[in-house]
C-alpha cells in the first residue's frame, strides 16, 4: 500500500496549488544581456520617438524623474551612473536592499516628477571561466577576496540550498540483481519532526516511491537501516530519465539522486517563517524547489530571475492605484549583473531586461512588452546621445571586453552542485 506525507506539509506548500509564473531564465537568456548603459541610453532612445506617443505617453524629459529600484550593494553604482550621464540627474530611490521595491517611496517620487521612469531589478554577481561561468560571487577590491552578491539573497538561499544538497547526496538508489528499483531516504526527509533543522524537505512520497519496501529474511537488503525508510522506486521516475541515465542508476551498488531530485519530487520550506494569510512574507520562499533544482540555471541566478518577477508586480501593482492615476510610468525590471573587471579597475554591470511597461497618466493598466518584444525595439534604437560624457562619469572606457567575456547559456555552466547519481 501507497501511503503520503504530504498532511505535514504546510498550507502553501501543497503541489496542488497554482504559483503565478516566473519567466523563464532559458528564454530570457536566448538574448545576451547589455551593458547598462547602453540600455539607458537606448531606453532614453524609446521614450522619444512616437511609438511611446502611440502607446497614449507623451514623454517630456523636463517633467521625468528618473528612479531606480535595486539593492544597496556598492557594486551596482554603475547603475547610478549610467542614469546621471544621461539625464544629469541623481535617481530617486525607490529600491530596499535585496533588490526588494518599497511601494512606499511612490508618494513622494510623484511629487518630484509627474513622469516616473524606473529602472530597477535583483542583481547577482558573474565570475567568467570557459564553461559558462558562476553566479552569486563577485571579487571585492576592498578586501582582496570573492564574496557573495547580492549577499541578502545568497544568505536567503544559503540554508536551502545546503538541506538540498545533503538530500541530492543522501537519498540512495540501487536495484538488486533480479529485484525492483529501490530508494533509500533519512527519515528527516519523510517525516518532517525526524529533523531538527529550521529548513524542513520532505520527499514526494508519491511521485518518488511506490510503496514501502517490507523485510523478508531471505532478502537482506530489505533490513532496515537505523535512520533511514527503504521504498520501492516509481517506475515515473525512471520512465523520465533517458536509458543510459536510468542503467547508471539502477545498479546493486546504492547511488546518489543527485540532481535527479527534480521539484516534482520534494517539497522545502521554512519552518519559522513569517507569514501573512498562510503565506510567506518573503514571496521568494514559495519557489525555493525551483530554484535549487532549476536544470538550465545555477541557484543564484534563478533566485534573482524570480526576486525581480515578484518585485516588478509589487511595482505594477502599486501604480495602479486610484491615487497615481494621474501620473505617468515607465518601468523597466529585469536582472543586473555584476562583474569586477581588474583592467578598468571597477564593478561593471550588464542588464537582462525581463519586462517593460508604461502607463500613461488617466489609465489604470499598463501596456506591456515581453522580452522579445524589448530586445527587437531597443536592437533597432540609436543610443542616445550622453549629456555627461559616459568616459568623464564612469572614468573609464567604455567596458566592451567585460560583455564579451560573459558566455552563459542555459544549462551550461560550472558549479560546484551534484549534477547527477553518484555512488553512495
Amino acid at each position: 500500500m501507497s501511503r503520503t506525507n504530504r498532511d505535514w506539509l504546510p498550507v502553501y506548500c501543497n503541489p496542488d496549488a497554482l504559483l503565478p509564473k516566473i519567466p523563464e531564465t532559458r528564454a530570457l537568456f536566448n538574448w545576451r544581456p547589455m551593458l547598462v548603459q547602453d540600455f539607458i541610453g537606448k531606453a532614453i532612445s524609446f521614450l522619444e520617438t512616437d511609438e511611446i506617443k502611440r502607446v497614449g505617453l507623451h514623454y517630456d524629459p523636463r517633467r521625468v524623474i528618473p528612479c531606480r529600484w535595486k539593492c544597496s550593494d556598492e557594486s551596482l553604482f554603475g547603475v547610478d551612473l549610467a542614469i546621471f550621464a544621461h539625464t544629469r540627474a541623481y535617481p530617486f530611490d525607490k529600491g530596499k536592499i535585496g533588490g526588494m521595491f518599497n511601494a512606499a517611496s511612490l508618494g513622494a517620487a510623484v511629487l518630484h516628477g509627474s513622469i516616473n521612469v524606473d529602472v530597477g531589478g535583483s542583481h547577482v554577481g558573474y565570475v567568467p571561466d570557459d564553461q559558462g561561468g558562476s553566479f552569486g560571487r563577485i571579487w571585492r577590491p576592498a578586501t582582496q577576496q570573492y564574496s557573495t552578491d547580492c549577499g541578502y539573497l545568497m544568505g536567503v538561499l544559503a540554508p536551502f540550498a545546503r538541506v538540498y544538497r545533503d538530500a541530492c547526496e543522501s537519498i540512495l538508489v540501487s536495484q538488486p540483481s533480479g529485484e525492483r528499483p529501490l530508494i533509500s531516504v533519512p527519515n528527516e526527509y519523510v517525516q518532517p519532526t525526524w529533523s531538527s533543522e529550521r529548513i524542513k524537505l520532505l520527499v514526494t512520497l508519491g511521485d518518488l516511491t511506490d510503496g514501502e519496501v517490507e523485510y523478508q529474511p531471505d532478502l537482506p537488503h530489505t533490513a532496515t537501516t537505523m535512520g533511514r525508510s527503504l521504498f520501492y522506486l516509481h517506475p515515473r521516475f525512471l520512465d523520465g530519465l533517458d536509458a543510459d541515465m536510468a542503467r547508471s542508476l539502477c545498479t546493486p551498488k546504492r547511488r546518489r539522486i543527485g540532481r535527479l531530485l527534480r521539484h516534482r519530487y520534494f517539497n522545502i520550506w521554512d519552518s519559522e517563517a513569517d507569514l501573512d494569510n498562510g503565506l510567506p512574507v518573503d514571496r521568494l520562499l514559495l519557489y525555493m524547489k525551483f530554484i535549487l533544482s532549476a536544470r538550465h540555471s545555477p541557484a543564484p541566478l534563478k533566485a534573482a530571475v524570480v526576486n525581480a518577477a515578484i518585485q516588478h508586480n509589487r511595482l505594477t501593482d502599486a501604480v495602479r492605484l486610484g491615487a497615481y492615476r494621474d501620473y505617468d510610468f515607465v518601468s523597466f525590471s529585469g536582472v543586473f549583473i555584476d562583474q569586477y573587471d581588474l583592467k578598468s579597475r571597477a564593478y561593471i554591470n550588464l542588464f537582462q531586461p525581463m519586462g517593460m511597461t508604461i502607463k500613461p497618466r488617466g489609465q489604470t493598466r499598463e501596456r506591456e512588452f515581453t522580452p522579445e518584444q524589448i530586445h527587437e525595439i531597443f536592437g533597432r534604437m540609436p543610443m542616445a546621445e550622453p549629456v555627461v560624457p559616459l568616459e568623464q562619469v564612469y572614468g573609464y572606457e567604455r567596458p566592451d571586453h567585460v560583455l564579451q567575456r560573459f558566455t552563459f547559456e542555459p544549462g551550461r555552466f560550472s558549479r560546484n552542485d551534484p549534477q547527477g547519481p553518484g555512488s553512495g
